[in-house]
């Protein structure tokens, strides 16, 4: 690899990096207007995409976000009231219990799923078709330069209870009105109970 090359690559890392603060706060935003009617918050329906995609315990969602199962187990408890997910018997080992996605769970996530998606598509639709093209093989490069890079062994990292997914703080305790005494946020979707109360 020549200098340039290196330098062009490096100029490619920074501008992928950039990319990332904006499409956290966006998703983070749509998630949260898509998921009102159901009071999913984006770490909740970050839960649900994991479990469809073949998570079967907390251990697997925590490992997957790296995070303590504190931290995923209230999640899954919320959505489990919610009627979202449930926790079926391991046929070869009914001590376990496996996470799975209920009917209204699967609409939740694929609703959600619909508006992400929707709204994208209907801006990339703005795009001439060669810049589509050419965006399709700088995705496909960054699927593979991803995916190499996430085959490598992993480093130890402490994790950051704060870092784990944007959004709503669904393991702060909050108040009667539904206010995150962690952050002052209200976290009462728009017509629904406070996801921190018990009903």
């Amino acid at each position: 690899m020549t200098a340039s090359d290196l330098s062009q690559a490096s100029t490619c890392a920074r501008q992928t990096m950039e990319l990332l603060p904006v499409l956290r706060r966006w998703v983070t935003a749509r998630v949260h207007v898509a998921g009102v009617d159901t009071g999913l918050s984006l770490r909740q329906y970050a839960a649900l995409r994991g479990i469809c995609d073949g998570a079967s315990s907390p251990g697997e969602l925590a490992r997957l976000w790296q995070v303590t199962p504190a931290v995923i187990t209230g999640v899954i408890d919320r959505l489990e009231r919610q009627g979202l997910v449930q926790r079926d018997p391991v046929p070869e080992d009914r001590r376990r219990l496996r996470l799975a996605l209920t009917d209204a769970g699967i609409q939740a996530s694929k609703e959600v799923e619909w508006a992400l998606t929707g709204d994208l598509a209907a801006q990339l639709a703005t795009a001439a078709p060669d810049e589509l093209a050419e965006l399709g093989r700088a995705i496909e490069l960054l699927q593979r330069t991803f995916a190499a890079l996430d085959a490598r062994p992993p480093r130890p990292v402490p994790a950051s209870p704060g870092d784990d997914m944007p959004g709503r703080d669904d393991d702060a305790v909050t108040n009667e009105m539904g206010v995150s005494q962690a952050t002052g946020l209200n976290t009462v979707p728009l017509g629904g109970r406070s996801p921190g109360r018990e009903d």
